[in-house]
């Protein structure tokens, strides 16, 4: 199997499930730089894999995401926020353990279309994968993916900085202005916690 750190720095498009005769269930995903590399694990490993090298909790992430995207089912996967994943129906389970469900970066996502009564997904660098689920519910999928990313980027300050330009603010030093704005402003804040 490749390692999880070169498959993404290798830009992780797509994670899809698949059955290979002689193997099993397996794991097709689509990167940036490789395009495609097959894993002969099953998808919930691979998730798993990639939820231990990010260091997620998928249940509780799950949990949390879920409440507020008002969804207990197909909740998107928020590992950092350049790989937060929208699920979407790619087959028709086989099995019992099959999984049903690719994964798809928000960040490669092109456009959900239908054409002849098919779904695509259309991702970055002309690849265009088969959905099986209406177009209505996949762009909702697309929808809740890109709530959970931004209340990702928000939980973690992201948002702001990059909204507002701080971070090439960092390396200029603070005037005394900016000293004596920051003084009032923790002034304000010390008088309104002693005054409740």
């Amino acid at each position: 199997m490749k390692n999880i750190e070169e498959l993404i720095s290798n830009e992780i498009m797509a994670i899809t499930p698949l059955y290979i005769d002689m193997k099993g269930n397996s794991t097709k995903i689509i990167t940036k730089k490789e395009k495609e590399t097959y894993i002969y694990k099953s998808i919930k490993t691979v998730i798993a894999l990639l939820a231990k090298y990010f260091m997620v909790d998928l249940a509780s992430s799950r949990q949390y995401y879920g409440k507020i995207i008002g969804c207990t089912n197909i909740v998107p996967l928020a590992f950092n926020k350049d790989n937060v994943f929208v699920p979407l129906k790619v087959r028709k389970t086989l099995g019992k353990n099959d999984g049903s469900f690719g994964y798809f970066n928000t960040r490669f996502v092109n456009e959900i279309y239908k054409k002849s009564d098919k779904v695509y997904i259309s991702l970055r660098e002309d690849i265009l994968v088969e959905i099986l689920q209406g177009i209505d519910s996949a762009n909702k999928n697309l929808r809740n993916a890109n709530i959970v990313k931004q209340s990702y980027c928000e939980r973690t300050g992201i948002t702001v900085m990059e909204n507002h330009g701080f971070l090439g603010e960092y390396s200029k030093p603070a005037t005394k202005g900016d000293i004596l704005a920051l003084r009032s402003e923790i002034m304000d804040i010390k008088f309104k916690l002693l005054k409740s």
